[in-house]
């Protein structure tokens, strides 16, 4: 083949953001949120170094710098250094599809660990490690910080156990598919209705 795919970005939270991270980081002169970068390729770069250094600053500015990304490296042997968010995992190895969940969540509780009150199907998000339930939208509160709209990551409030917010979302999407695949509402509706 006359070229190999050797990195993939992936984890996007719909194909538009995705399309939308992709021309961006074909366009980076022209893009509104990379534009104000010098971005002539040095003397020293070949064409893939220059595009691994356009997809490092890409990666910690927003919006993407927020979403929860993987960077996988598919070809160990074009690996660059990449310093992204400590939030985004760099991978190495083909992509592998996420395992069948099914109802792997063995002891639900009923109630929020920060309210306290009833945890309903279509609002609930559980810790990925010991399934401690809260509501979503009690969790993201306590998570995100005053200048953003979604939390990155925290810790659990239950079990101390560090967790990226993505990972948790992406856990609780799978958990509600193998049930059903009509989605009921969004995750992210309940966060204008503070």
């Amino acid at each position: 083949a006359p070229w190999d795919m050797i990195l993939c970005i992936h984890n996007f939270p719909n194909r538009i953001a995705g399309l939308r991270f992709e021309w961006a980081w074909q366009n980076p002169k022209i893009s509104v949120r990379l534009k104000m970068y010098d971005w002539q390729k040095k003397k020293t770069e070949n064409g893939v170094q220059f595009q691994i250094r356009v997809l490092e600053r890409m990666l910690n500015v927003p919006p993407w710098n927020k979403l929860p990304l993987t960077i996988q490296w598919l070809r160990s042997e074009y690996k660059i250094p990449l310093v992204p968010p400590l939030h985004m995992p760099i991978a190495l190895g083909p992509i592998e599809e996420p395992s069948e969940i099914g109802d792997t969540v063995t002891s639900r509780e009923t109630n929020c660990t920060l309210c306290h009150t009833t945890v309903s199907e279509d609002n609930n998000i559980y810790c990925v490690h010991n399934q401690c339930t809260f509501h979503l939208i009690c969790l993201a509160n306590k998570w995100v910080s005053k200048t953003d709209i979604l939390p990155v990551s925290g810790t659990c409030p239950k079990c101390s156990t560090p967790q990226l917010w993505g990972e948790m979302v992406r856990f609780r999407n799978r958990l509600s598919k193998s049930k059903s695949d009509i989605p009921s509402q969004h995750w992210s509706d309940q966060l204008s209705q503070k």
